[in-house]
């Protein structure tokens, strides 16, 4: 019998099946593994070897209980009453893993997920906020759709079971969208319409459709922004959809319209202006500037630092507002 199990167990290992279907198979082979140390214990009662008989019997009680934790675990939501794993755990100093986390975690390949629209520097890169009106929402809905169709788009909730999702709400105290943390649109662009700057998103550029208008950069109006810099739409993520909650005895699923977030990359207007460096000019050359007077006062010097500050201002963001 063990050896038909340890077989099974063996050949397991060649089937493509995810985590928690191989895990309830194991179980379901452990009950069947410990109700045949059941049948040895009571042979050996029955063969008048009373002190192995008990041995085994205590043996197969033991894992009995296990069983029931990896039962209710495996096929239940409900949490095992008299559950000692986490002392377990404690005492053995191992840190919990989540099976199916690990069966379903993407593998990442060839390093960051770069946009299209090309990579910019994340230091100059601020969170903007889109206004879209009925008919680009519903655009934003047909978006997600077509999404779906192509399979770019995956509402299983990252792979997280019930339990999974039970305890994030009650650790981050915010609903788990079916969406995660959302999905980078494979093709948008920004283009400036009647003084405002107006969002473009599809799956391909023949797609494309207007999903809105972008209102604020970081927190300031995007109109007082574009007076001193230069916007280009870093990316646009596709956000929102239905989501799950915790309810009073269990999670409750509601349905949400889909959104999209978009981050700016910002550019002082005065950096494309031409460099002496580039020209030729013969100030910067490393002869010439030994024969400049130094007649430069110190009053001059501390105004240019002060313009140089001016010039290296940057928009206003949530950290950066209490120290203006």
């Amino acid at each position: 019998m063990l050896s038909f199990l340890d077989m099974v167990n063996h050949y397991l290992g060649y089937i493509n099946v995810s985590v928690k279907i191989k895990n309830r198979i194991y179980v379901i082979l452990g009950a069947l593994g410990d109700l045949y140390l059941f049948y040895i214990a009571i042979r050996y009662f029955q063969n008048g070897h009373p002190f192995w008989g008990l041995l085994i019997l205590l043996v197969a009680i033991m894992l009995v209980y296990f069983v029931y934790l990896n039962t209710v675990y495996y096929f239940t939501t409900k949490k095992a009453p008299f559950d000692i794993s986490p002392k377990i755990e404690k005492l053995l100093h191992m840190k919990p893993k989540d099976a199916d986390l690990e069966g379903t975690k993407p593998m990442v390949r060839g390093g960051r997920n770069i946009p299209a629209n090309g990579y910019f520097d994340e230091k100059k890169i601020l969170p903007g906020k889109l206004t879209s009106s009925a008919m680009e929402t519903e655009s934003i809905q047909q978006l997600a759709t077509r999404l779906q169709q192509n399979q770019l788009l995956q509402l299983d909730y990252s792979g997280l079971g019930d339990r999974e999702i039970m305890e994030q709400t009650q650790r981050l105290g915010k609903p788990v969208y079916a969406s995660g943390p959302g999905v980078l649109i494979p093709y948008f662009e920004m283009q400036t319409e009647n003084n405002q700057l107006v969002v473009y998103a599809g799956i391909n550029q023949a797609e494309k459709q207007r999903v809105g208008v972008v209102s604020t950069v970081g927190l300031q109006n995007v109109a007082d922004v574009r007076d001193q810099f230069e916007l280009y739409l870093a990316n646009a993520t596709l956000v929102g959809g239905p989501f799950k909650v915790l309810g009073r005895t269990n999670l409750i699923e509601q349905d949400n319209p889909f959104a999209v977030a978009v981050q700016l990359a910002y550019k002082h207007q005065n950096d494309d202006q031409p460099q002496d460096s580039l020209t030729g000019s013969p100030a910067n050359t490393r002869v010439s500037r030994y024969d400049e007077p130094s007649t430069m006062s110190r009053t001059s010097r501390s105004a240019e630092r002060d313009a140089g500050s001016d010039s290296d201002s940057e928009p206003m963001t949530r950290t950066s507002r209490y120290h203006h």
